[in-house]
């Protein structure tokens, strides 16, 4: 018969999967990569893209089921720039993402056409895109001049859509300004990608507004990220995202250091490296995790007080996420009533709700 602390533990540990083992089971995997054109006319976006990021991933992350979430860059310049193109691979955790992108500076370019075709030839062959067919994987080509299409060398553009579309990739383009003849190529684009021609201001139009909840998230982040509790193999791989962690929450900005932390906090640790919630998923058993595989915080302490300590931890990890919580819907009902705090044709908008009707077709409903 189990004790009143038991149950109690019990009952604990079944609540610190954030997204529940039962959503677990069936959730599906969205993949999103950017191929952006990296040269001096494409400052604003860039920059922009850098403060919206998080915002877009939780507007991502709020699908029922709710998504696992990977993101990838391509960035792209011309020849005789500095580089042609840059492949940064798919990673779920999307503070390697960020880093890539916060990389990026626009630099070169101003002779027209770029080199469109060898980046999204890139994203169709050199990303690690999932075989899977029910996994949604989106293609946004964002920039604002024709691709080179006189590159005796480079395969023609149909081909390379080809490639994507029997890949599963659709391909979005997203226009920045008005120049006609980028409208036309990049129409094709979205059109032979089976996707949407999304034109946006030449700066992307993005607004990130600080609010007065932004620090205390940041700090409740990096409290909540402190409850993790890394076994087995996963110990090493977690030390080292421990590290991006705080490199992250140190470079970001106060609005995408809160988006950062709500987007952190909806996704929960995974039970595939966090023993907590392996223990709630029951996919394992705390008895039976050898002494070297325990987290630092239950190694050192005697087995019979594991348990204990456990629990404590998962209850604290529950406190800090129900603050959190709490603080997101403060951040939202504060940002509803700023004027100006969102624009219909920003590029954070425009990518959001094409991605919500095209993953639809997957089963993801927003």
């Amino acid at each position: 018969m189990k004790t009143r602390f038991g149950l109690v533990a019990a009952a604990l540990l079944a609540a610190v999967s954030f997204a529940g083992a039962a959503e677990t089971a069936v959730r599906p995997s969205v993949e999103v990569v950017f191929v952006i054109d990296t040269t001096s006319s494409m400052s604003g976006l860039i920059e922009g893209a850098k403060q919206r990021i998080w915002a877009i991933a939780n507007e991502i992350s709020k699908g029922r089921p709710a998504p696992r979430v990977k993101m990838g860059l391509v960035a792209f310049k011309d020849k005789g720039d500095s580089y042609v193109t840059k492949v940064f691979d798919l990673s779920e955790n999307l503070d390697n993402t960020y880093k890539d992108l916060m990389t990026l500076s626009a630099e070169g370019g101003g002779d027209g056409p770029e080199h469109v075709i060898a980046a999204l030839d890139d994203a169709a062959t050199k990303i690690s895109w999932s075989s899977d067919p029910k996994t949604f994987k989106v293609v946004y080509l964002v920039g604002d001049a024709p691709p080179h299409q006189d590159y005796t060398e480079a395969p023609t553009l149909a081909a390379v859509m080809q490639k994507a579309v029997r890949r599963g990739l659709i391909v979005n383009s997203v226009q920045c300004g008005a120049d006609g003849q980028t409208t036309v190529a990049f129409s094709q684009i979205a059109r032979l990608g089976e996707g949407r021609l999304l034109p946006v201001p030449q700066d992307g139009g993005m607004i990130a507004v600080a609010t007065p909840f932004d620090d205390r998230m940041a700090s409740l982040s990096a409290k909540l990220e402190g409850t993790g509790l890394a076994f087995g193999r996963g110990k090493a791989a977690a030390g080292a995202a421990g590290l991006l962690a705080a490199s992250v929450r140190g470079m970001a900005s106060a609005p995408a250091a809160a988006e950062r932390a709500e987007y952190k906090a909806r996704k929960g640790f995974d039970a595939e490296s966090d023993l907590a919630s392996a223990v709630a998923e029951n996919r394992v058993s705390l008895k039976d995790v050898k002494a070297d595989e325990l987290p630092d915080a239950l190694r050192e302490i005697p087995a019979e007080k594991r348990e204990a300590r456990l629990s404590e931890i998962t209850a604290e990890r529950k406190k800090l996420k129900n603050e959190m919580d709490v603080l997101v819907a403060q951040r939202a009902s504060w940002l509803k009533k700023q004027s100006g705090a969102k624009r219909a044709d920003s590029f954070d908008t425009r990518l959001v709700d094409a991605l919500k009707v095209q993953a639809a077709k997957k089963g993801i409903v927003y």
